[in-house]
């Protein structure tokens, strides 16, 4: 297949220079272990957060760290689609007879964003072992469901950032707000937010359905119908079709840059 094509040269590239890669992951996952430093400090003053406890909030941790990396490594194209307009790649790629969005996901894989995958899922389990949960087959599969959810949610975003970017040539800093700053949101259950914010990222992009919803399901905590919370990561999964939807409308809009 030619994404294996894709997959062996940009592993190759990488571990061409592998202390640049170490070096690389490891400063990511120091990072990460920063920011699960301060949330245990803020739980070391404060016994809970909005009903949820430090492990509780770990999970979330866990759940985005695993799923923005995940998808930051293998659809890293999206996000920096603007230099493909800019380069003028994106010209080359349009009388190309292969699929589009198969050539912008191999555009750019970055391997380094494994490290924290890796820590996401090492967190993932920490949190859950500490968690007094009564596991069931339904439970296991929202569970499942819920790293799925997120990886198509922020690669959604992702999707609209290029989209936008089609208009603007430049990436506009509030679709980091978007981006970044919905990774931010994700680390706290979405209630102890004001409700216009909680709402935002609810039903306009739904880092609820990966966050708040499905762990309120597993853990029992919340006061929404357990069918709801159950089936939330189900329903945010629809989220990346007018992503994909406007992409598309916006690539015919497109004008090459004369590059």
């Amino acid at each position: 297949m030619l994404y294996s094509k894709y997959l062996k040269m940009h592993f190759k590239s990488t571990f061409q220079y592998r202390l640049n890669m170490f070096i690389t992951s490891f400063a990511q996952i120091i990072i990460n272990i920063g920011e699960v430093i301060a949330v245990w400090m803020l739980f070391d003053r404060f016994d809970s957060v909005g009903q949820w406890t430090f492990y509780q909030s770990l999970l979330m941790m866990g759940i985005i760290f695993t799923t923005f990396s995940f998808t930051e490594c293998f659809a890293r194209g999206y996000d920096e689609f603007p230099k493909l307009i800019k380069s003028g790649q994106l010209d080359r790629m349009l009388i190309r007879p292969v699929n589009l969005h198969y050539q912008i996901f191999g555009s750019k894989i970055e391997f380094t964003k494994l490290g924290r995958t890796f820590l996401g899922i090492v967190i993932s389990v920490i949190a859950l072992i500490n968690m007094n949960i009564d596991w069931n087959i339904w439970k296991v599969l929202v569970l499942i469901a819920t790293f799925l959810c997120g990886i198509v949610v922020i690669f959604g975003l992702f999707v609209f950032s290029a989209g936008v970017s089609i208009y603007t040539i430049e990436n506009l800093e509030f679709l980091n707000i978007l981006t970044n700053g919905s990774k931010e949101i994700a680390y706290y259950p979405i209630n102890i937010y004001n409700k216009w914010l909680a709402r935002f990222f609810t039903f306009v992009i739904p880092i609820a359905c990966f966050n708040y919803l499905p762990l309120s399901f597993i853990t029992g905590i919340g006061i929404l119908p357990s069918w709801l919370c159950g089936t939330a990561p189900l329903l945010g999964m629809f989220f990346v079709v007018p992503c994909i939807l406007f992409f598309n409308f916006s690539l015919r809009k497109y004008q090459s840059s004369g590059t």
